[in-house]
């Protein structure tokens, strides 16, 4: 993505002409209370770590045939070499804003260009300026200026359609899976009303007016015009803000091309500022740790240390690992987070991991590092004792710690664009020998924006390396059990930005803490 191009030869900024006072034909729109203000900001995606370690193994690879050495000793050098430095790097990496500074440029004026278009398909007339951009955020004011409530409706209940039969196809693709794995006939389940009448509950009121719009397709114009038309004076700037928020899936998609992530947020005009103080303070706070993680990489310095949280060395570890023929590698979940090797052993880290007596997730990783507070992490469902140990007791074997539970919650500092939230965490094992362990959660997080309507699930496959290193490999994806709502794509980008942060500062936790032995 970095290297697509230069931004200037290739288009012309209306953020900088209106700046410059270059832009005499356009009229700034005018600001009032029924303006809206669509704030973004761009972030790097964990494919933008993926691409640079691809890119400095090929440059490593170039220089060892040049320098004449054996390829293959200079490559597994390089590999030696990245392995220490692959999770600093990962998170320099996420923490740059040189590439979401240049797509926050590029995305501002085809926002600028495109929205209005975009906007009269559904029947709605808009004017929109580019109102303020610094590094990778910027803000667009949008006035509605006229509503065409007979096209709005027709491609609104299209768009309801193409949702709902998607979301069909996806069950019945899931439902044959499921067949095809357990060879038992799963029949397609009927929805009782009390079903659909919880599912209409979880819905938010975006959802419920565009179901509304749907519905009342099938009403004559005569009918649907007035009650459109009262609905519009009754609840204005709810209307206003649904019609912008129906378009953030085109905006997600063209970002996904760009191989990056972001954050959206739809504000009236009332809440507009405090909320643009918010995310200039997050800005800020951001560039802060980027610069601390700068210096760290520079000068070698680990950061503070609370203790040896990841326990004793395990003798165990120190040998050669040969999995069983039978092994194979669990299925990774639909978006791989991280994949990398770390320098701790196997047995150690399951430890520091999974048992009720080590405090490295807690104390280390999610109150030091994560900052969360308010943390309860309950026990596991069974075997609570034997879960975790380096060696198994007599009568108990590894067969019979997978299925165990643990339920977990704590509070998420704020965001700009999400409030201080409490996450519902359950976490299972699936898999559990002294080869691999797997760790697969499920998240509920109901005080987000649409948290009713998703689950996050993410898993944690940690595989023996020997000679105490071990592979982790991080991945998510998104559940919607009553269908995906119309964003979707927004609640999945932010959850792969999300996950992929803590994917990131798990694997820093844990090189920060390999070296601390009791």
């Amino acid at each position: 993505t970095i290297k697509e191009g230069d931004i200037k030869g290739s288009m012309s900024d209306q953020y900088s002409r209106t700046a410059k006072g270059k832009n005499d034909s356009i009229v700034d729109i005018q600001h009032d209370d029924k303006t809206l203000y669509v704030n973004v900001i761009v972030k790097n995606s964990i494919r933008v770590v993926s691409n640079e370690l691809e890119r400095l193994a090929n440059a490593r690879w170039e220089a060892s045939k040049t320098d004449n050495y054996k390829k293959d000793k200079g490559f597994a050098k390089f590999r030696e070499m990245a392995q220490l430095n692959v999770v600093k790097l990962a998170g320099l990496a996420l923490a740059s804003d040189f590439t979401p500074r240049r797509i926050a440029v590029q995305l501002s004026n085809d926002l600028y260009r495109r929205m209005a278009p975009g906007m009269k398909k559904r029947g709605v007339t808009i004017e929109t300026e580019i109102e303020y951009r610094v590094g990778p955020f910027f803000v667009l004011a949008v006035n509605v200026q006229k509503i065409d409530w007979i096209k709005l409706i027709r491609f609104t209940h299209k768009d309801v359609q193409e949702r709902e039969k998607k979301w069909r196809e996806e069950l019945e693709r899931n439902r044959q899976q499921e067949n095809e794995s357990t060879g038992e006939i799963v029949a397609t389940q009927r929805k009782s009303w009390s079903k659909y009448m919880y599912m209409l509950c979880q819905l938010t009121r975006f959802e419920i007016l565009g179901q509304f719009l749907s519905w009342i397709y099938h009403v004559h114009w005569i009918i649907s015009l007035p009650i459109c038309t009262v609905l519009y004076v009754l609840i204005p700037s709810t209307v206003r803000t649904y019609l912008l928020q129906s378009v953030t899936d085109e905006i997600f998609t063209y970002v996904e091309e760009k191989g990056m992530e972001m954050e959206i947020g739809v504000k009236v005009a009332k809440n507009q500022a405090a909320f643009m103080l918010s995310a200039l303070r997050e800005l800020r706070a951001d560039d802060r740790d980027k610069k601390k993680k700068e210096q760290e990489s520079k000068t070698g310095e680990k950061g503070a240390v609370i203790g040896p949280l990841l326990g004793p060395a395990i003798k165990a570890d120190k040998g050669s690992a040969e999995p069983s023929q039978d092994f194979s590698p669990p299925e990774n979940l639909e978006f791989v987070g991280l994949d990398i090797e770390l320098p701790v052993g196997f047995r150690r880290l399951r430890w520091a991991i999974l048992s009720t007596k080590s405090r490295f997730m807690i104390d280390a990783v999610w109150q030091q590092e994560a900052k969360y507070s308010d943390i309860n992490k309950g026990e596991w469902s069974h075997h609570q004792d034997e879960i975790g140990l380096p060696e198994l007791p007599d009568g108990v074997s590894f067969e019979n710690l997978i299925g165990a539970e643990q339920k977990s919650d704590y509070l998420m500092p704020k965001s700009a664009f999400v409030k201080a939230n409490t996450s519902y965490e359950t976490a299972n094992i699936t898999y559990y020998d002294d080869h691999c362990f797997v760790l697969k959660k499920k998240a509920h997080n109901p005080d987000v924006p649409y948290g009713s309507t998703f689950l996050a699930h993410t898993q944690m496959v940690v595989i023996n390396t020997g000679n105490e290193t071990c592979r982790m490999i991080c991945s998510t994806e998104a559940e919607f059990p009553n269908g995906p709502p119309m964003v979707s794509r927004q609640i999945k980008s932010g959850m792969r930005a999300g996950t992929a942060l803590l994917f990131v500062l798990i694997g820093e936790t844990i090189c920060k803490y390999a070296d601390e032995y009791p």
